[in-house]
């Protein structure tokens, strides 16, 4: 159960760090449904990283490194997406 919380959790995260990257920090050319699964996508691999010290001991999404890199993974592909669109507009 706690692997679907964390997972869950990431999940929040990385749609509440696409809303902010799209209030935050709008390029032309960009649009909120690729924001958000940017976010997503950039928090399971945050947050994957995030856990992967913890790999044999206990590899749980809701320790401290994997909300953490959750929080930071969805950020950078929130905030690199519209970089990388206002950059070939």
């Amino acid at each position: 159960m706690e692997f679907v919380t964390g997972f869950l959790l990431w999940l929040a995260i990385g749609l509440i760090a696409g809303v902010a990257a799209r209030a935050t920090y709008r390029a032309a050319g960009t649009t909120a449904l690729l924001t958000l699964l940017f976010g997503v996508f950039g928090a399971f691999i945050g947050g994957m990283l995030g856990t992967s010290a913890y790999i044999f001991h206990n590899p749980v999404p809701l320790r401290l490194g994997g909300i953490l890199g959750a929080a930071l993974g969805a950020l950078f592909f929130s905030y690199l997406y519209h970089f990388m669109a206002r950059k070939a507009v």
